[in-house]
């Protein structure tokens, strides 16, 4: 489990670099920031799947229920992501409060996934 927890944070650096590039080049061509972030967060959230499930979970399988599970983990994740960062701003630094709320998403993030959406793999 260790591996694959190692392999779902390169793929995260992956699909991070993938959807900044994204936001960051449609903001410079002239797109507002907002529809720049929904467009790279979502490509982002593509590439996101596709690498985990083949690279990270090794999934024998990709189907639109799985894709669709994976992407209510991305979701639940990051409500837990901003319920604790929204606790953490009461009592420390907000950029302690986002390391921490980070680490809540990759944590919450990686379990649902290898439980509920690539538990055959």
């Amino acid at each position: 489990m260790f591996g694959e927890f190692v392999r779902y944070n390169l793929v995260g650096i992956v699909n991070t670099l993938v959807g900044f590039s994204i936001v960051f080049g449609l903001m410079f061509m002239g797109m507002e920031p907002i529809p720049s972030n929904m467009i790279g967060y979502a490509i982002g959230s593509v590439v996101s799947f596709y690498l985990n499930s083949k690279y990270t979970f090794k999934a024998t399988e990709n189907s639109l229920a799985q894709a669709g599970k994976f992407f209510m983990v991305l979701a639940l994740s990051y409500l837990l992501n901003y319920i604790t960062l929204q606790w953490l701003l009461a009592f420390i630094n907000p950029y302690m409060a986002q390391l921490f709320s980070a680490i809540v998403y990759t944590l919450s993030s990686f379990v649902l996934a290898k439980f509920l959406v690539f538990k055959e793999s």
